[in-house]
């Protein structure tokens, strides 16, 4: 059974401006370079088999728009299709794209551009920063490079959440979730995780009780 949310849906208009916030490169190189050798000579985020691409339906209704690029994924395998039927709400859908090797930087979907990076949400439930996906760290070398984030890239991403998570109250509910996780495994395991605060947060010593 689908996911139901509350969530009225973007508009094409506004997919287009959060794409202008999302337009900064995450590292002042190309971070492909670092895993496409031990991948296949592919970026670890670009092959389906590792992560599958979310896209909100007017999105992707966008993008269909722009170019040929996207198309709806279909699963294969039981596990896939179970993914699908679990995860896919009335607002969104995986979709697949024709392939690293034709890639169109402007026709990026928002899961590419914002991977591999999600919101924080402090112990007081506020928005303060970005973390790195947890189920991906096997899989992306970044998680090893924190420093290589450009702090223009997490500032324009933050204003890109901030807006998003106050449209879409579920989903804030789920970055909330998956933020409780990491400092459950904080206090469990005693190993810390990397926060990436925006400039106006940076060096602001009161966040740090609550985070």
């Amino acid at each position: 059974m689908k996911k139901n949310s509350i969530f009225k849906g973007l508009t094409e208009d506004e997919i287009a401006y959060y794409y202008t916030l999302l337009n900064e490169e995450i590292t002042n190189f190309n971070c492909g370079t670092l895993c496409a050798p031990k991948n296949g000579g592919e970026p670890f985020c670009c092959k389906v088999e590792n992560a599958v691409p979310f896209l909100y339906k007017e999105e992707f209704s966008y993008l269909k728009k722009q170019s040929d690029l996207w198309s709806v994924w279909e699963p294969k395998t039981k596990h896939e299709i179970k993914l699908k039927k679990n995860s896919e709400t009335e607002d969104t859908i995986f979709c697949k794209c024709k392939g690293v090797s034709f890639c169109e930087r402007d026709n990026r979907s928002i899961s590419c551009r914002t991977f591999p990076l999600e919101p924080y949400i402090d112990k007081r439930d506020v928005f303060v920063g970005l973390v790195f996906m947890k189920e991906f760290t096997e899989g992306c070398p970044l998680t090893n490079r924190p420093k290589e984030i450009r702090q223009e890239f997490i500032d324009s991403h933050f204003i890109f959440w901030e807006k998003l998570i106050l449209r879409k109250t579920d989903e804030f509910e789920t970055y909330k979730k998956s933020s409780k996780s990491y400092r459950m495994s904080r206090e469990k395991t005693g190993k810390k995780f990397v926060i990436f605060y925006p400039s106006h947060l940076k060096d602001k010593s009161y966040i740090l009780k609550y985070v």
